[in-house]
């Protein structure tokens, strides 16, 4: 291959980059816009558990509110648009098989991704809350502003949120022969002690509610072992198709 031809794919890839990138870039903010639109909604449902209406300190803390809940919003309608650029765009590289394997990773990213929001909002958040809470019973006079709880709200689920992609990142190094499943066997005991350790750092000093998100991160490890097993197990058995043929 000659250097001219070496520089003329890398300015293709580039280019092909560049226009992945910006589709992606005018993907989110449309979904900004349109989440903008409906941000009041969004905070309806988000506060639904407070019976007064939690209060701002400014007109910049209004609009730091809008801008928070349409970033994420956008964030997470954009999430399987940008997974499925990265496949296309490294897809001349995979055989055909592998190119239909990884495509199931878009729709499992945004499946996990949501899960572990509801996950985060529904268990974790309050959970968090109520010990929170509790710990200044009698000692403070609360003023909950609104802009405090929904960055409390956001600071307890895409942690959890990003968490839930743990099986998904497991399958797809599996797939490309960065994990096996022998190497997750042997490191357990060190993955449940760093996910224990998580569990911790983002729930409060409760015991319910470590236990209540350490078990759902133990059992996302385990799924993603068996996953990593499946996906070895097909890998071998295509390889030992592929020699007797």
């Amino acid at each position: 291959m000659t250097r001219n031809h070496k520089q003329q794919t890398l300015v293709e890839h580039l280019s092909e980059f560049r226009k992945r990138f910006i589709a992606v870039v005018i993907c989110f903010f449309l979904a900004f816009g349109l989440s903008f639109i409906f941000c009041a909604d969004i905070y309806h449902f988000l506060t639904r558990g407070f019976q007064q209406k939690l209060i701002v300190l400014g007109p910049n803390d209004i609009l730091g509110i809008y801008i928070s809940l349409a970033s994420l919003m956008a964030f997470v309608v954009t999430l399987p648009f940008t997974v499925y650029q990265i496949w296309a765009f490294v897809r001349p590289a995979l055989e055909k098989s592998e190119a239909r394997a990884i495509i199931l990773y878009v729709p499992a990213t945004f499946a996990c991704f949501v899960s572990g929001l509801l996950f985060g909002y529904f268990l974790i958040t309050p959970a968090i809350l109520r010990v929170l809470l509790s710990l200044g019973q009698g000692l403070f006079e609360l003023q909950l502003t609104a802009e405090n709880y929904l960055a409390f709200v956001l600071h307890t689920t895409v942690p959890v949120a990003c968490l839930f992609e743990l099986p998904v990142l497991i399958s797809f190094l599996t797939s490309i022969g960065l994990v096996t499943p022998r190497w997750l066997n042997h490191y357990r005991r060190y993955a449940y002690f760093i996910l224990l350790v998580l569990a911790v750092v983002l729930t409060p000093a409760d015991f319910i509610s470590d236990i209540a998100m350490t078990v759902p991160l133990i059992l996302l490890y385990e799924l993603s072992v068996l996953l990593s097993y499946t996906i070895t197990k097909r890998k071998e058995r295509k390889s030992s198709h592929g020699n007797l043929t």
